[in-house]
């Protein structure tokens, strides 16, 4: 279960991060539906990261 979390967690974080770069990058360039669907990304990152961490958290080795 760790090593879930652990992924769980890289996956929120890149997740988040592209969601963000992207989505802000379509925003300048004008491409105002694509900026939206990108931005979404971010709170589906956002509960995967969380996600993870608790997931680490409560399954670490003792």
């Amino acid at each position: 279960m760790g090593r879930i979390g652990r992924l769980t967690v890289l996956a929120g974080a890149a997740l988040s991060g592209v969601g963000l770069a992207a989505g802000f990058g379509a925003l300048f360039l004008d491409a105002h539906g694509a900026a939206v669907e990108l931005l979404g990304m971010v709170p589906i990152g956002f509960v995967l990261l969380l996600t993870g961490t608790v997931i680490s958290q409560l399954h670490r080795p003792r």
